[in-house]
């Protein structure tokens, strides 16, 4: 819901009738370890100009497109992972699928 258009919008009215789910309110020293373990690592790196406006048409207005090169660089990694442990298991994999089809075309004595 939108609110920064409707000059009229009543957010304590809003409140009063949406309540939050308390079962989602984090609060306590557990929910303050897993959000300083969670939390984002600020850094500097230099990316292309191209690189940043493709990102910044990518998401809608108002929101982050540093969250979307993080999203991005997160599928990388995982789709590396993935490709690296096919390559390993792959050939294996192959090698022992041939081998039972090798021996089930064998005749039997």
């Amino acid at each position: 819901m939108s609110t920064i258009k409707d000059k009229e919008f009543d957010y304590q009215a809003y409140m009063r009738e949406n309540l939050p789910d308390q079962a989602k309110i984090n609060r306590g020293p557990q929910a303050r370890q897993r959000r300083r373990e969670v939390t984002k690592a600020r850094i500097t790196i230099r990316l292309d100009e191209e690189v940043i406006e493709q990102f910044k048409q990518m998401v809608p207005e108002g929101q982050g497109y540093q969250s979307l090169i993080n999203q991005a660089l997160r599928e990388w990694l995982a789709a590396r992972g993935v490709k690296e442990l096919i390559g390993k298991e792959l050939p294996e994999m192959i090698e022992k699928a041939v081998s039972s089809l090798q021996a089930k075309k064998r005749p039997s004595k």
